[in-house]
Parts: C-alpha cells; sequence; structure tokens
C-alpha cells in the first residue's frame, strides 16, 4: 500500500498542471514515506533483539542521512538534464526497485498479525490544521500572526502527542521514550533548518560557510552513529549527554549571534553544530530503538510506526519553530540576528524540557524499581 501510495504521488505530481495537483502529489509522497519508515523500523525491531538494535538503529540513521546530503545533488543534476518533473519520477523508481528486492526476503521476518490502533481522525485533523494555522502566520504580521504561529505549533504538538499516547498504550516507560525522541529531533531539525541563515544572513559570511556548517551536523551525526556502542563504555547516560550536547549546540548558535562576533563566530557556529551532530548520534539511534525493546511481536509494527510518526510530526513542527519564527520576526522589520535569536532561544526551550521529561522519568524509573525490591 504504501509503495503504491509514493509511485501515486508522484504520478500526481509528475502529470500535475496546476500547483495544487502538485501539492497534492507532494502530500501522498509524504505520507506514503512515513508508512515506509515505519515498515522500515518494523522490520529492524522484529529482525533483531534489544541488545543489538541501537547499533542498527545507528547504521540505519546513516542510510538516511547520506541521500539527504546527496539527494539534492542528483535533483539538481535531474532537473539541469530532463526537467523538474524527471527530478519527482528517479525516488518512485528507487521505492519500487527496494520493495521488490525486501519482498524477496520478507518472509525471513517473525511477522504476527498487527494490534495496531487506527488512528484517530480528529487527532490527525488537529495536527494538519495546526500546520496550516502556523504556515499562515506570516500573511496577517504582528500579534495576529505570532498568535496563529503559536497556536498553530501548539495544536500539531498536542495532537501529535494523544496520536503517539493511542498507538502506544498506557505504558508510560515507552511513551516517554518516543516523547523523547520527538523533542530531540524538534530541536536538532528545528536547528539545522536555520543553522546556514546563522552563517549567511546572521554573520554575513557566503553559501559556502552556510553549506559547511549544515554539513558539520550531518558528518558528526554519521560519524557518532556509525558506532552508537561507543558512548556506552565513554559515557554515563549516554540518553541524557545526547540531549545536552543538542542543547548546547542550539546555545552556542544563539551566542553567536548575540555576544560572539567576527570569524571567531563562525567557527563557534561550525564547532557548535558538529557538537549538536554528535548528540543527535549518540541519542537518536538510542530512544528510537529503546522504545521497541522487550516488544512482543504484534506490537512491533504499531510502536515502530510511532517512532517513525514521532520523528517526522516533529521535523514538521521543528519547521515552523524555527524557520516560521524567523520569517514572522522578519516581517516585523526586525533585524537578522534578533530573528535568529528568538528562533535559537525557543528551540533552547525545548532542548531544556527534554532533559527536564528525561529527569522525570528516570526518578520514576528508580522509584518503580525499589517497587518491585
Amino acid at each position: 500500500m504504501a509503495t503504491m501510495l509514493y509511485v501515486l504521488g508522484s504520478a500526481l505530481a509528475v502529470g500535475a498542471v496546476v500547483m495544487p495537483m502538485i501539492l497534492v502529489g507532494t502530500v501522498v509522497r509524504g505520507l506514503a514515506g512515513g508508512m515506509l519508515a515505519g515498515f522500515g523500523l518494523s522490520i529492524l525491531g522484529g529482525l533483531f533483539e534489544d541488545k543489538e538494535r541501537t547499533r542498527v538503529y545507528g547504521l540505519f540513521a546513516i542510510m538516511w542521512l547520506l541521500p539527504s546530503v546527496i539527494g539534492p545533488v542528483v535533483n539538481a543534476a535531474f532537473t539541469i538534464a530532463f526537467g523538474w518533473r524527471a527530478a519527482l519520477v528517479w525516488p518512485a523508481i528507487l521505492v519500487l526497485i527496494g520493495r521488490v528486492l525486501i519482498g524477496k526476503q520478507i518472509g525471513l521476518v517473525p511477522w504476527k498479525r498487527s494490534t495496531a490502533t487506527r488512528p484517530s481522525l480528529t487527532w490527525a485533523t488537529a495536527l494538519l490544521g495546526g500546520l496550516v494555522l502556523a504556515t499562515l502566520a506570516t500573511v496577517p504580521k504582528g500579534r495576529v500572526g505570532i498568535a496563529l504561529l503559536a497556536s498553530g505549533c501548539l495544536l500539531s504538538i498536542v495532537a501529535s502527542m494523544r496520536i503517539l499516547r493511542i498507538q502506544i498504550g498506557r505504558e508510560r516507560a515507552r511513551f516517554g521514550k518516543v516523547v523523547l525522541l520527538h523533542l530531540l529531533c524538534l530541536c536538532y531539525f528545528g536547528g539545522a533548518g536555520i543553522i546556514s541563515l546563522a552563517a549567511i544572513t546572521g554573520l554575513g559570511h557566503g553559501i559556502v560557510a552556510g553549506t559547511i556548517a549544515v554539513g558539520a551536523g550531518l558528518l558528526a551525526w554519521s560519524l557518532t552513529g556509525f558506532k552508537p556502542e561507543l558512548a556506552d563504555r565513554w559515557l554515563w547516560k549516554p540518553e541524557v549527554v545526547g540531549l545536552v550536547l543538542v542543547t548546547l549546540g542550539l546555545v552556542i548558535a544563539l551566542l553567536t549571534q548575540t555576544t560572539i562576533g567576527g570569524t571567531t563566530a563562525l567557527v563557534a557556529l561550525i564547532g557548535g553544530w558538529f557538537v549538536a551532530g554528535v548528540g543527535m548520534g549518540i541519542a537518536y539511534p538510542r530512544y528510537s530503538a529503546s522504545a521497541m525493546d522487550e516488544l512482543p511481536s504484534d506490537r512491533v509494527f504499531p510502536v515502530a510506526t510511532a517512532v517513525a510518526f514521532s520523528e517526522t510530526s516533529a521535523t514538521a513542527v521543528a519547521s515552523f519553530v524555527g524557520g516560521g519564527t524567523y520569517s514572522l520576526t522578519r516581517s516585523l522589520a526586525l533585524s537578522p540576528t534578533i530573528a535568529l535569536s528568538w528562533s535559537f532561544a525557543l528551540l533552547i526551550i525545548f532542548g531544556i524540557l527534554s532533559m527536564a521529561l528525561y529527569r522525570r522519568l528516570w526518578h520514576v524509573r528508580i522509584e518503580s524499581d525499589v517497587d518491585h525490591c
């Protein structure tokens, strides 16, 4: 079904004669992409034991990161050589090839009939409505724009939490891990969306500097995620260290817009985002993998889908918390550095919330262990 939807979305976008058709096709492809991500995570969750899953998910993240770096280059080449429609076709061909290859080995996965709960149409509509509100924030400007952006982001986050709660059930610890993954992705991807702007419009450097800043985070994530088990030897509580490092990267980025100046600011920005990438490489595979620990086989698919949805919805909200805040504040005639400062400050708040939630879950787990003793 997901493969068919992806191909359908690509066909709608490629054959579009008006912009709404392109948007519809893109939305359908996005939905299919989320379904495919859940499918992939459920396969990994079913094939590997708990102690191996963190390493496997770290490698899985690298497989996702490399195409995100190479993909834009390939897209540009296809667009220049064959036009923009061709750039929408080739990913669908890869999806079809991948689905055929997976189909030949699908019997190796220990499937059981899923106990997934049907998503709530009410909360799904609320999520989309929140994203629409946030999208419209720059139209009225002023206080109305601020209210639209804030209410849209809040509604989207609340709807995401409700969808995740319904899918995961009453397992408080597992739900907490997925929420932590959501906050982690929100912080990192929100920062990644504006880190190049911080270098270009905030510090006045060229596009090369912005590209290097973005690449520093991706490189650090890839290197750290390649061997995530090393963090268990070197760090105490690597999960919380990852949250701290991502938040620290955002704090450094904020300081480059408010306090640090000159060439030092650019070096600090790139170095700080490298630190954030290290944090992502440490924390991402742990939260995504540990959310599936000790699962019966009939619960693998719904929880894996929840993990994929948590990341996807966080990325969508992050674009508005980071980029949306920047656009709105710029429309109010504020300087780029002030606009970026507001964006980074809001993301830092989410980082602090993630650490507070981890601390709360840690104490709950200790109390539970004491009760069992």
